[in-house]
């Protein structure tokens, strides 16, 4: 008998309420609209200086990433 047969089986896994889809749609939704407004504030704060615009949109984005995955994750519960 083959050894593969003895392993114990996978964990129950919940299927998520929310499509996969939708998922990296709000992901990327809220991380272009951090970059935005991240990019709107450091416009109005520093001018046309645009190596702060850069940091600011790129830092923007990250933070919109995680906003909209930590919003998917308690929308899962």
């Amino acid at each position: 008998m083959p050894e593969s047969r003895k392993r114990p089986g996978h964990n129950f896994q919940k299927p998520s309420d929310i499509p996969s889809k939708q998922r990296t749609k709000g992901r990327i939704l809220w991380a272009i609209l951090m970059a935005i407004f991240a990019l709107i504030i450091a416009f109005f704060a520093t001018g046309d200086n645009l190596v702060v615009l850069g940091i600011s949109a790129s830092f923007g984005a990250i933070i919109g990433y995680i906003i909209g995955k930590n919003m998917e994750q308690a929308a899962k519960k």
